[in-house]
C-alpha cells in the first residue's frame, strides 16, 4: 500500500501479533498508520518515485541505504531515501506516515528559493535537529488527522493542496536537502508590470481551483522566483499569500450572500476556498474583516 517491497518476518508468538496498514490518498498526498507489532518486520524496498516520511509512535525500528543508517525510537522522525534502494526494519513498532510527489516537493523548492525542481535532492533519513523532528511529528498527526481518521468522506481539492504544500514544506524544513546548501543564487531581475498584472487577472480567474504557483508564473511568462520577488515588490506578499487573499474575499462574499437557513456552514465555505481548519479561517477571516465569519452568516 505504501512501497514495493520483498517483506520477511519473524514471530515468536502469533498470539501477541497486532498489526493493520491504513492509507488514504488525495491527489498525490497520502497518510496513514503501519501497525507491526508483536513482530520482527523487514522489507527490502525499490527505490521509491515520492517522498515517504514518518514519525515512530512506537517500538525501534531501522533505514539502511547506501552504508549509511538511521535508527529510530518512539518519537523519532525519518524519511526513507527517496530514488534509491534502501532495507527497512520493524522491531514490534508502530509509525504514521505520510507522502507526497517528489515534483511537489521540488517545485515547492523552487518557489521558495530559485533552486531548479530537478536539483532537489534529499541528503540523509533523519532531521536536522530533534526539535525540527517533533515539529514534524506534529505536522504528521494533523494532516493524518484531516485526510487519513478524519469522518470526511471526500476532501476539497483546494484543502487537497494547502495539505500536500504543508507536508512537501514541512519535509524541506525537517530533512537536509540541496535547498540548504545552494550557492548564491542570482536576482530574478526585473518584472513588467504587465506580467504582474496577467499574474494576479489569472489568480481572479482561476481562484476556486487548484491553480499552482509554476501554473501562474506561466501564464505571466515570468519564471516562478521571478514572479515571487515581483509579488513582493506589487503586493508585499508572495503569489500563494494573494491567492489566498482572493479566496478570502470569495469566502466572504459567499457567507455575506448566503441564506443562513439553507445549510451553509462557515467550515463548508471556508474548505470551499481552501483552509484546513476553521480556527485558521476564523483568524485569517476576523483579521482581514474585523468580524468573525460567523456573524458575516447570521446577518
Amino acid at each position: 500500500m505504501f512501497v514495493q517491497h520483498q517483506p520477511w518476518f519473524r514471530c515468536a508468538d502469533p498470539g501477541t501479533v497486532d498489526a493493520g496498514v491504513r492509507i488514504a490518498i488525495a491527489g498525490g498526498l497520502g497518510a496513514g498508520q503501519a501497525r507491526y507489532r508483536g513482530f520482527e518486520y523487514r522489507a527490502l524496498v525499490d527505490p521509491l518515485d515520492r517522498l515517504l516520511a514518518g514519525i515512530t509512535v512506537a517500538g525501534t525500528g531501522a533505514l539502511m541505504s547506501s552504508g549509511a543508517e538511521a535508527l529510530t525510537a518512539p518519537g523519532d522522525a525519518f524519511l526513507h531515501p527517496p530514488q534509491a534502494p534502501f532495507t527497512f526494519e520493524s522491531h514490534d513498532s508502530e509509525y504514521s506516515l505520510l507522502q507526497v510527489p517528489l515534483a511537489a516537493a521540488g517545485a515547492l523548492a523552487e518557489e521558495m528559493t530559485g533552486l531548479p525542481a530537478a536539483g532537489l535532492r534529499f541528503e540523509a533519513m533523519t532531521p536536522l535537529s530533534a526539535s525540527l523532528g517533533q515539529r514534524f511529528g506534529t505536522t504528521v498527526d494533523f494532516i493524518c488527522d484531516q485526510v487519513a481518521a478524519s469522518a470526511i468522506t471526500e476532501i476539497h481539492p483546494l484543502v487537497v493542496q494547502e495539505l500536500t504544500r504543508l507536508a512537501a514544506g514541512a519535509m524541506l524544513k525537517v530533512f537536509p536537502n540541496t535547498t540548504m546548501t545552494a550557492g548564491y543564487l542570482p536576482g530574478p531581475g526585473w518584472v513588467a508590470a504587465a506580467a504582474v498584472n496577467r499574474a494576479a487577472a489569472f489568480i481572479a480567474a482561476r481562484a476556486g481551483e487548484p491553480v499552482t504557483v509554476q501554473e501562474i508564473a506561466a501564464a505571466a511568462d515570468v519564471s516562478v522566483f521571478a514572479l515571487e520577488y515581483a509579488f513582493q515588490r506589487h503586493f508585499g506578499t508572495t503569489a500563494e499569500g494573494y491567492l489566498r487573499r482572493i479566496r478570502l474575499e470569495r469566502a466572504h462574499h459567499d457567507l455575506a450572500q448566503a441564506d443562513p437557513s439553507s445549510g451553509i456552514t462557515v467550515e463548508g465555505v471556508a474548505r470551499r476556498w481552501g483552509w484546513t481548519t476553521i480556527g485558521q479561517f476564523t483568524v485569517a477571516y476576523q483579521r482581514r474583516f474585523g468580524v468573525p465569519p460567523s456573524l458575516t452568516l447570521g446577518n
